[in-house]
């Protein structure tokens, strides 16, 4: 007969030290790391675009299409800005919407002039893999997560 299934103190002290044995045995540092550098890389976007924006601004000859030059790359920034916010919540939909919102700014780009092909092209391919990794990282990040039954 099992005298503790019946005792409250021992069915709380083994649901909590559990938990705690399996957090000290899988380490979430590199997962974090990786996540944190994306983040970054999604920071360096956004402001790129804003500077990117103000410069077009400032050399455009007519100030209608330097004003919506800037109001373009200004959203732009600022979608990647909350992208990047929104990755220390949900970093699987973050990165992921943030690959393909990348990839898909590029192309539209690319097709409105065939020189943005390679302009800043390794920045771009630093980008993408950045953001594959951490899209990687971070659906490994929220097994790791899950399976110690910790919220996201």
């Amino acid at each position: 007969m099992n005298y503790h299934n019946n005792d409250p103190a021992y069915a709380d002290a083994t649901n909590e030290t559990q938990p705690t044995i399996f957090r000290d045995v899988l380490d979430t540092q590199p997962y974090q790391k990786s996540l944190k550098d994306a983040r970054t890389w999604l920071y360096v976007v956004a402001g790129f675009q804003f500077l990117l924006g103000i410069f077009e601004y400032i050399q455009s000859d007519d100030r209608t299409v330097g004003t919506i030059a800037f109001g373009i790359d200004a959203f732009l920034a600022i979608i990647f800005l909350i992208l990047a916010l929104w990755s220390k919540k949900k970093p699987v939909a973050a990165f992921t919407t943030a690959l393909i919102f990348y990839v898909l700014v590029n192309l539209a780009f690319m097709m409105l002039d065939t020189s943005n092909m390679y302009k800043g092209i390794i920045i771009k391919i630093l980008v993408v893999i950045a953001l594959v990794k951490a899209n990687t990282n971070a659906r490994k990040y929220e097994a790791v997560k899950t399976s110690l039954g910790e919220p996201m």
